[in-house]
């Protein structure tokens, strides 16, 4: 039936099963920006550490790289203290939060958890506009990860949120293997991302290119009953 269809809905059709590909294929995005919100920062160490990719072992592209694909080749934080953010010392809780520079549909964490002054404790929000948070994800335990180059863990949203920004609050810092400053850390976050919030998620285009398939073909017989 499809090769009797006008050119023009072979078109559209082709077209909206093509942009449902390219939708499903989940791109790697850091923030832009960030601000701590409680905890301070020492002073040797910089928020924006922990997502400008200074200390991975190998470099994603933001908005191009395909996240499952990188986080398959296990790549490393190093452990230099210079490529990741430290609260204040003396700090058991701390608070951040990341401005990914736009709205978008996102639905995973890749966090580096730092090697000696880790995130105990993990709730996470996400917000639109930075004034109203809504709950994410709740008592995560990132895993203590021992001292040397360490590897991501990806934190799952249950399905992708609308958000542009995502708040991090941490507390039962630092973990106890090793320890071995007193206040939290991020070594760096990264999200998986399906595109802009304005464009719909794969699962609704398929939708609207069966209904579209539907109706195209109910057109088709009516016509092909007149004859």
């Amino acid at each position: 039936m499809y090769d009797t269809l006008p050119l023009m809905n072979k078109t559209v059709i082709a077209s909206l099963f093509m942009l449902v590909s390219t939708l499903s294929a989940a791109v790697i995005v850091s923030p832009v920006s960030g601000v701590v919100n409680s905890g301070g920062t020492d002073p040797s160490t910089s928020l924006s550490s922990s997502f400008n990719r200074s200390g991975l072992s190998s470099v994603f592209t933001s908005g191009v790289t395909d996240f499952d694909t990188y986080l398959a080749s296990n790549p490393t934080h190093s452990l230099d203290f210079t490529g990741e953010w430290f609260s204040a010392s003396g700090t058991s809780t701390a608070t951040v939060t990341y401005d990914l520079g736009s709205a978008l549909l996102i639905d995973r964490l890749a966090l580096w958890n730092e090697e000696s002054s880790g995130i105990g404790l993990l709730n996470l929000l996400y917000s639109t506009d930075s004034i109203s948070f809504n709950p994410l994800v709740s008592n995560v335990v990132p895993p203590d990860n021992p001292l040397a180059n360490y590897p991501a863990s990806v934190i799952g949203f249950g399905g992708a949120v609308n958000a542009r920004y995502v708040r991090f609050n941490m507390s039962n810092c630092p973990q106890a293997n090793p320890g071995t400053f007193s206040g939290c850390a991020i070594g760096e976050v990264a999200f998986s991302s399906a595109g802009a919030s304005g464009v719909p998620e794969p699962s609704s285009l398929v939708l609207i290119g069966l209904g579209l398939s539907g109706l195209i073909a109910m057109r088709f017989r009516k016509s092909s009953l007149r004859t």
